[in-house]
């Protein structure tokens, strides 16, 4: 994104994450100082005020800042007297600069979809579109495939596909989820990458053993080779009563033989995992 030259940048979170290139979460922080460096004077910066020392990123920069955050005291846009539905969607009071403006209603789950559309009310009004406009808009998104996205229902259980593979991605992705309808919540992971799985590995134990049931399918090798002699197996024996699967017939095959009706399965990771959860709905049919 460095070669990149805009008039805004949203900047939703920094996370420590992609470190087969970068060399640590400084060296992150760095680049997106120098991503917001490229702004132009009269250029915007909308930034989550989360973000830990977020004045950091545009201490020598002259563009404007706009933040966002559930914090009405350091952000511009902030969201407080929140309501969740039966299927874990939002509606909130939007606030700017600490001020009530409207209410907004959200057709997708999740607290981290809360920042989400406070970034992309801030990034419409700063753009000339009437708050309004912005705020139908939002009312009307309802999301994207691979994102918290509903497969469908077999032998009495949901099937819900997520590209969540970063251990924060994983921690929304489940907190969503339990705001969903669900007896038991299975969580189907799939590691993405094995410099991600070995860098990050005590996040990922930690966040996967949230969720009632896991099942580990082997690590997705994407782009690399498995020169370091991880797999999914040593993320299982970390995690009390998981289930590792080599293959993704075998998952399938897994949650046909145990998942009950009333569960909530999701499939969660950035490789081919959600063709598990299909192929249970096909074979359903």
């Amino acid at each position: 994104f460095l070669s990149f030259h805009p008039t805004m940048n949203i900047i939703l979170n920094v996370e420590e994450d992609h470190l087969d290139f970068f060399k640590d979460l400084d060296d992150i922080r760095s680049s997106f100082k120098k991503y917001t460096e490229l702004l132009p004077d009269d250029g915007y910066l909308v930034i989550n005020s989360g973000i830990e020392d977020y004045s950091y990123f545009y201490s020598d920069s002259n563009c404007n800042v706009i933040t966002f955050g559930l914090n009405p005291q350091t952000s511009n846009y902030s969201a407080t007297d929140f309501h969740i539905d039966d299927r874990g969607d939002y509606c909130y009071t939007l606030l700017y600069n600490n001020e009530e403006k409207c209410k907004v209603a959200l057709k997708v789950p999740g607290e981290h979809n809360i920042l989400n559309s406070l970034a992309a009310i801030a990034a419409a009004v700063t753009l000339g579109i009437r708050l309004d406009t912005a705020v139908k808009g939002i009312a009307s998104y309802s999301g994207v495939d691979r994102r918290f996205q509903i497969k469908g229902k077999c032998n009495g259980f949901t099937i819900i596909d997520d590209y969540a593979h970063h251990p924060a991605e994983i921690t929304a992705t489940l907190k969503a989820a339990q705001h969903y309808p669900h007896n038991k919540l299975w969580c189907i992971f799939q590691p993405h990458t094995y410099t991600r799985t070995k860098a990050l590995f005590n996040d990922f134990v930690k966040e996967l053993r949230v969720p009632d049931v896991v099942v580990l399918a082997e690590i997705y090798a994407a782009r690399e080779q498995n020169d370091i002699g991880i797999s999914s197996m040593d993320l299982s024996r970390e995690i009390p009563g998981s289930v590792y699967c080599p293959t993704l017939d075998k998952v399938t095959a897994a949650l046909a033989r145990i998942a009950c009706p009333g569960d909530l399965i999701l499939t969660v990771g950035a490789g081919d995992i959600f063709k598990a959860g299909e192929k249970l709905l096909k074979e359903e049919k």
